[in-house]
């Protein structure tokens, strides 16, 4: 009996190792020409990032030379508006000229960051990396409103500033999975605050409604829908299902084993 349990113990381990493995080569396997190239894009995207961080200028540049011959021929496996179609490629263009421009390593990084964060998008529908910035920005949006409140202009000037380079950053990436209703509801918002902001008397109580209604916009495309743990678990992108076949099978095959064993104990011949 404790022989049975040491190898189940041995093949429920052996099956969790495989389990990942085999189920990225099956999905390398089944997926469409065009997935796999937009996957390569989304490594090139994922290298230039990693170069610019490193101040690798040349080979940063040398990657996104290559997303902006490689995107304008990648067919898309899903339909894109037009608009986002231009911001993301529009994001590679800025990219690039930035690079050729020998920009600040600040510009160069929010660039890289910017295509990175596109790219993504295209290839990540469930969980994007421009979600994962909505800590960062609820907390901006939290000091403009404290600022907006004591009506600091210098101290709001600043944090506003930095609250839309962040979403200028990851724009071209919502704009993939949002309705084109809700792009143009957070650029009113921004549009708004902007000329407010160059008047010479500033209504705070205007500024702060407009921060309302642009924080409950942008929770709104953040959080999107909720997923249950188990949802996200059996996902076909997930490798649960495939280990749970694989100890199912494993237990089912030493059951039979020992049953077969326990046979030849009670009927000896």
């Amino acid at each position: 009996m404790r022989k049975n349990i040491r190898f189940l113990l041995f093949f429920l381990i052996i099956g969790l190792f495989l389990s990942w493995p085999i189920h990225t080569l099956l999905n390398k396997l089944d997926r469409p020409a065009e997935e796999q190239q937009l996957a390569a894009l989304d490594h090139i995207a994922q290298e230039l990032l990693t170069h610019t961080k490193r101040g690798e200028l040349e080979a940063a540049q040398e990657k996104i030379r290559q997303l902006a011959e490689r995107f304008p021929q990648q067919r898309l496996p899903v339909s894109l508006r037009i608009d986002s179609l231009n911001a993301v490629t529009q994001s590679i263009l800025a990219a690039k000229n930035s690079f050729a421009k020998s920009s600040t390593s600040d510009q160069l990084l929010w660039h890289a960051t910017r295509v990175r964060i596109a790219i993504d998008a295209l290839t990540h529908d469930h969980q994007p990396m421009w979600r994962s910035y909505y800590v960062s920005y609820a907390t901006q949006m939290q000091n403009l409103m404290e600022s907006a409140v004591e009506r600091n202009y210098d101290q709001f000037r600043q944090q506003f500033d930095e609250n839309t380079r962040l979403y200028l950053a990851i724009k071209p990436a919502m704009s993939i999975h949002l309705r084109e209703e809700q792009i143009r509801q957070i650029d009113a918002a921004y549009d708004l605050i902007s000329k407010e902001l160059r008047r010479d008397r500033i209504e705070w109580q205007m500024v702060r409604n407009a921060l309302r209604d642009l924080n409950v916009t942008m929770q709104a495309a953040f959080i999107g829908k909720d997923q249950s743990t188990i949802a996200q678990l059996m996902r076909p992108a997930s490798p649960f299902p495939m280990f749970v076949a694989i100890v199912a099978a494993v237990v089912l095959t030493l059951a039979y084993v020992a049953w077969k064993k326990y046979r030849g104990q009670m009927n000896p011949t």
